[in-house]
């Protein structure tokens, strides 16, 4: 992990518009080894630091927008929780998944009546406890094809932590990261294409590197526009185009596509950037 990404993490945990002393990285204090760099959360989010030597040059900034200092944003309206019921899958219903993902006892889904029906995906933070749902229609009849429901306080991604020696791959819905972490990898589910500050950092804190960035055969210019924008904070990264989502895969266009994340194969690949 680079020095800069270690700070913007350590800048994440402080309260925002809080600032705190650190030893410079780059200058380490100089021979008094003086706290001279001052490291910031502002209220919007970004995080920026300072070296004030006058023989250190070291300063940066990394999120945020241009909302002034002290300005504190207004929330958004709480996501409506789902307050519905859930039962184990039946074997129907564990047939259905099979058959259109291939996916065999999946963890932590469920099956809930609400909503027409559909498969109830419990969303994981990285210490794998249950963050939110994801409801899934699996007939393809629905006009929504999945509902998602998150608390704003938590961070809106699931994680499937399988191997801490393994790569983690970045996917855009869960039952692609559940395919990709039945082969031994981590996986993170995006719960779409968006990542922000909060995704990037928690996926720079807890995701073994390198970050393999994979997502939809129609979001391949937007996975290269993640890696330009985080790359900073990942250190070691690539990016893998597919030409079909992992959960659409065989059993065989899986092994070979993850096959290509250890042989290097027409993979975009940058590590320990600074």
């Amino acid at each position: 992990m680079s020095y800069k990404t270690d700070m913007i993490i350590r800048a994440s945990e402080l309260d925002p518009g809080e600032t705190t002393r650190e030893l410079c990285p780059r200058c380490n204090g100089g021979s008094s080894k003086e706290l001279s760099l001052t490291l910031t959360h502002h209220y919007d989010g970004g995080v920026v630091w300072n070296c004030f030597r006058d023989k250190c040059s070291e300063k940066g900034r990394y999120g945020g927008t241009t909302i002034p200092e002290g300005v504190i944003l207004e929330r958004k309206k709480p996501v409506k929780r789902f307050e519905g019921k859930t039962e184990p899958l039946s074997e129907f219903r564990a047939a259905q998944v099979r058959k259109k993902w291939g996916i065999t006892d999946p963890p932590y889904w469920y099956w809930t009546g609400d909503y027409g029906g559909r498969i109830a995906m419990s969303i994981r933070s990285p210490k794998y406890l249950h963050r939110g749902w994801v409801l899934r229609d699996i007939r393809g009849t629905a006009r929504t094809k999945a509902l998602t429901y998150i608390d704003p306080e938590e961070v809106q991604q699931s994680w499937y932590k399988v191997n801490r020696n393994a790569p983690t791959v970045v996917v855009e819905d869960i039952p692609s990261a559940v395919r990709v972490a039945s082969y031994g990898l981590n996986a993170v589910a995006l719960l779409g294409t968006l990542v922000n500050d909060d995704k990037a950092i928690e996926i720079a804190k807890y995701g073994p590197r390198p970050i393999v960035i994979a997502l939809d055969q129609d979001a391949t210019i937007k996975a290269f526009h993640i890696a330009r924008m985080y790359g900073l904070v990942w250190d070691q990264y690539m990016v893998l185009p597919l030409k079909k989502d992992f959960k659409d895969m065989t059993e065989e266009e899986l092994d070979n596509t993850l096959r290509k994340i250890y042989e290097r194969e027409t993979c975009t690949i940058i590590y320990n950037q600074e």
